[in-house]
């Protein structure tokens, strides 16, 4: 029977490939941003957002589909995630003023910690915006 040992492993060892492969399936994700937001005390104007994990799945980055230097990356921690959670979630603070903060980035099993700093000081109503998975884009050239 000493033989079955290594094969039990291999099976274990594959099933537990299988899920972190599942686990971290959405590397990028397009959001519309229908309002100008802030973060880390710069303004990002409204628009298409893409959301991307890194390869080592330790930070999210934010970035414009059209301004290419409009980006920001932060440090992910693990999330819950269920079957019936959207893909990403931008989760916004609305300030007294009118403007938002975004507090967290979720993308799959990923979270950026708390990213508004004045977040703990009033209580404050929010926003939430999902994204969707970006499709390949396609080459208009035959």
């Amino acid at each position: 029977m000493r033989p079955m040992i290594p094969m039990i492993r291999s099976f274990v060892l594959a099933a537990v490939a299988t899920s972190a492969t599942a686990a971290f399936a959405f590397d990028r994700v397009k959001v519309n941003v229908p309002f100008s937001f802030e973060t880390q005390g710069i303004t990002f104007p409204a628009g298409t957002y893409n959301v991307e994990s890194a390869e080592n799945h330790y930070s999210l980055t934010l970035s414009s589909r059209y301004d290419t230097k409009i980006s920001f990356t932060w440090i992910a921690i693990p999330a819950e995630f269920g079957p019936h959670a959207p893909t990403l979630s931008l989760n916004f603070n609305v300030k007294a003023d009118g403007t938002r903060a975004l507090r967290t980035i979720r993308l799959g099993p990923l979270i950026t910690p708390i990213l508004d700093p004045h977040e703990g000081q009033v209580a404050q109503p929010s926003v939430l915006v999902n994204g969707v998975q970006s499709q390949p884009e396609r080459s208009s050239i035959p």
